[in-house]
């Protein structure tokens, strides 16, 4: 645990004392740890190259009785300065990335490093073909894949012993005291693995700033911190020019979370002029083009025709324990979809026959239950669900059959969950992003809490999904769901 953090709300808490600049005041260059990455990235692309050897001169070992003496064997100088160019051009894009110079979050950085390797896999492919050599696809493929999981192992091994030792944490101080503050210190902590930990806060900074006449250096000494984020909101932002200015001339480290609730944070894309302190920033959503459409439909296709064959035995031994009780196995749930269609939401049945009638019951005669129905139209005790229903529910094997929603296109392996046409005022002016995209299986909702999450939040999780959808983010959510399941949290 670090030291607690230290309230500093008002000009007051900066004293005049402070106006004399400490001369060759220490601060500690935290990111400087991040060029280690080049150190454990060289590391790894050699034990990946030297692990996909091995394998290669085991298996001409084995089925070929080849011996391989090295593992330069049968490597010629124009391979070999082939193989060192292409692993060198992959640092340097690394560098070009801030991979050596800015913490990312791990997502992010595994969508690098995967598609940085894929692509030196294809040019060191193309270059020995383009060269007429003889190689073993076996041993460029594996080769390079060795490197990718290895730069991500050395590197998560290398943070572990920065944070054992305390170098990977950042004394971090937050300006202000808004809702974009608030934003991004929830932003800043969901996100531990990065390090950044506010230790200090301050509000009003142009005000109090400008009045004490302070070095950014001093302020940061006082109050023990190596980095400064700005989240300051309207005019507070507007008045801040020269204290954002100054962190330039002293050289202190920092970052500006600009005020943008309800705006992309992914698809802007950066514009700038020469001579002209002027950004502008152009939002292109991957949704409106074609091919990023079509992408995600055969992502779709692929994936769920592929599961419903690996699942079908499972799906059937699921349909015979549903139809014990001698009702139907599917329940076809009418939603709303796409542009506002309406479709037939597809679920292993979990309820009694008669459940309108008994759901119309109990609300009468429990008022709490009609507050919890109205608000989020769910029950976390509800009369309506079977024994078995329940444990389809609470494993989410209940869902299984929206995989014909998918192959269908009604719904998509990832998106907003279908909502009934009675939910649909709840979304206000974001019912439009809603309807930009199919509902999905899986989404930012079933992953962070589920039920357990309020409705608001529900819905600026869609809007936030919706506003800054990428293939990428499609596959972390998958990815996500698995854990989200076996934890249960939030399945009712």
């Amino acid at each position: 645990m670090g030291p607690q953090p230290k309230s500093h709300a008002n000009s007051e808490a900066l004293d005049s004392a402070s106006l004399t600049p400490i001369q060759g005041a220490p601060r500690r260059r935290f990111n400087h740890v991040l060029r280690g990455y080049l150190a454990t990235d060289m590391l790894a692309l050699l034990a990946g190259f030297l692990c996909s050897w091995s394998m290669a001169a085991l298996i001409n070992s084995l089925y070929y009785g080849r011996e391989m003496a090295s593992p330069f064997y049968g490597m010629t100088s124009m391979r070999a300065i082939g193989l060192l160019s292409v692993a060198a051009i992959t640092l340097v894009w690394f560098q070009h990335k801030g991979h050596y110079r800015v913490r990312m979050n791990f997502w992010l950085e595994l969508k690098n490093v995967i598609t940085a390797l894929t692509i030196a896999m294809l040019v060191d492919g193309f270059l020995q073909f383009a060269a007429k050599n003889e190689f073993s696809r076996l041993w460029l493929m594996s080769g390079w894949m060795f490197a990718c999981v290895g730069i991500l192992a050395m590197r998560g091994l290398y943070r572990a012993l920065l944070r054992r030792s305390g170098h990977w944490r950042v004394a971090t101080m937050l300006v202000g005291n808004g809702q974009t503050a608030a934003d991004t210190s929830a932003a800043l902590q969901s996100e531990t693995g990065l390090g950044y930990d506010i230790t200090a806060r301050i509000a009003n900074l142009p005000e109090a700033f400008l009045m004490a006449g302070r070095s950014w250096e001093r302020l940061c000494a006082e109050h023990e911190v190596d980095y400064v984020v700005i989240a300051l909101d309207g005019t507070e932002f507007d008045q801040a020019t020269q204290p954002i200015a100054q962190l330039t001339r002293d050289s202190v480290p920092f970052s500006i979370s600009p005020p943008r609730r309800h705006l992309p944070v992914l698809d802007m894309v950066p514009q700038y002029f020469f001579s002209h302190d002027v950004k502008l920033l152009t939002y292109s959503s991957g949704l409106e083009q074609p091919l990023p459409r079509l992408v995600k439909r055969l992502f779709d296709i692929t994936v769920s025709g592929t599961l419903l064959l690996l699942i079908s035995p499972l799906m059937l031994a699921l349909a015979v324990l549903t139809k014990r009780d001698g009702g139907p196995v599917f329940f076809g749930h009418a939603r709303i979809g796409k542009k506002g269609a309406v479709f037939q939401c597809l679920k292993f049945r979990s309820m009694v026959h008669n459940a309108q009638a008994i759901l119309a019951q109990h609300l009468a005669e429990n008022p709490t239950a009609r507050a919890e129905w109205e608000a989020d139209h769910k029950l976390k005790n509800d009369p309506r669900i079977t024994g078995f229903g329940a444990f389809l529910r609470r494993s989410s094997l209940d869902e299984l059959p929206q995989l014909f929603n998918v192959l269908k296109g009604e719904m998509s392996l990832v998106g907003p969950r279908p909502i009934v046409a009675g939910e649909v005022a709840k979304y206000a002016h974001d019912i439009a992003h809603y309807y930009r995209v199919s509902p999905g299986i899986t989404g930012l909702w079933q992953v962070s809490g589920r039920n357990d999450v309020t409705y608001d939040q529900r819905v600026q999780m869609d809007s936030w999904y919706v506003r800054n959808w990428s293939l990428w983010h499609d596959v972390a959510i998958m990815c996500k769901t698995v854990p989200a399941l076996l934890k249960r949290r939030g399945a009712y």
